[in-house]
């Protein structure tokens, strides 16, 4: 019998680049297969074409927000449409290479109960070279070895649905980046563990004008996101202060003095949220073992403080 597999689709008025997305997912082959699509808000005309597309997808739900969630809002959202014990996520700007890249990945998720995760392999469609926007590994070079890790990249990836709920899904506070890390701390502080895995492979549509611009609110986001998900792991008042100045410098080297500020704030707020939540704060006490794990997939945590700070006088791209 065919594993059942929940491939999670986010949409947001990208309809052609979304339909080709679905139409990827639909044509998987070796799985027993439920396609989650939660639209974020597209205009009418484009929320009209997914819909008269859908009418042939059997497979397909689509649930409409109205408003975007954000990607781990919207990723729980649609997670929360099906029961299958295996998550597979597409962004709507990517497709699979082959029929059958979620079937290996889910039958490599079944062979490897200690994983709760794995990052596929990211490929420029236009290019077919790796797209280097979606590499997030630190230390690591090699696009086609697997390897472990401690997070996947968003554009494809695959996540065993009991890992991911144990630990309650995505923080919906993040809104938009830095979600995947955070979630990945949680289930490998857990014990499990995450892979990047290059047999499974999806085409990531690379176009600048529909990527989100660092001076437009990535940078904003990347570092309002990085100290708040660094607090909530713990982190002593001294590497917090030494993070926001190191983003800080970050900011004025790449002409926004003012965003690395403004994210400190706004980081000081949600921290203070985290602290007065009810939410069950167990998953972000990381383990000695946990601590060992990150240390060994991420060389550049062991970097001295020079060529840390050095690191921060690097320009930032125009978008990624």
């Amino acid at each position: 019998m065919s594993p059942s597999v929940d491939i999670l689709i986010l949409s947001w008025n990208r309809v052609e680049d979304t339909i080709a997305a679905i139409q990827s997912a639909h044509q998987q082959q070796g799985v027993e297969k439920s396609i989650l699509i939660v639209d974020q808000g597209s205009e009418p005309a484009s929320l009209a074409r997914l819909r008269e597309y859908l009418r042939d997808i059997p497979e397909a739900v689509l649930f409409e927000s109205g408003v975007n969630l954000g990607v781990g809002g919207g990723r729980n959202k649609t997670a929360s449409l099906g029961r299958a014990p295996y998550l597979v996520a597409l962004d709507s700007d990517a497709e699979f290479a082959d029929t059958h890249s979620v079937a290996r990945a889910v039958g490599y998720l079944e062979s490897r109960p200690d994983l709760c995760a794995l990052g596929f392999r990211i490929t420029n469609f236009f290019t077919r070279e790796n797209d280097a926007t979606s590499w997030d590994y630190p230390g690591q070079s090699s696009t086609h070895s697997g390897f472990q890790t401690t997070r996947f990249v968003g554009a494809g990836h695959a996540i065993r649905r009991s890992s991911f709920e144990a630990v309650g899904g995505y923080d919906e506070r993040l809104f938009f980046c830095g979600e995947e890390w955070d979630l990945c701390y949680r289930m490998i502080n857990s014990g499990s563990r995450v892979e990047y895995y290059p047999a499974a492979e999806v085409l990531h549509k690379v176009s600048p004008e529909h990527r989100v611009f660092w001076a437009r609110g990535r940078f904003f986001y990347t570092t309002r996101n990085g100290l708040y998900s660094t607090f909530k792991f713990g982190a002593s008042a001294g590497v917090l202060i030494a993070a926001a100045a190191a983003y800080a410098l970050r900011g004025i080297r790449n002409g926004m003095p003012l965003v690395g500020v403004r994210a400190t704030i706004a980081a000081i707020g949600m921290c203070r949220q985290f602290s007065a939540s009810s939410e069950d704060k167990s998953h972000y006490r990381l383990t000695p073992e946990t601590i060992a794990y990150i240390r060994h997939c991420e060389p550049t945590r062991g970097e001295s403080v020079y060529h840390k700070l050095r690191r921060q006088f690097s320009r930032l791209p125009h978008q990624v």
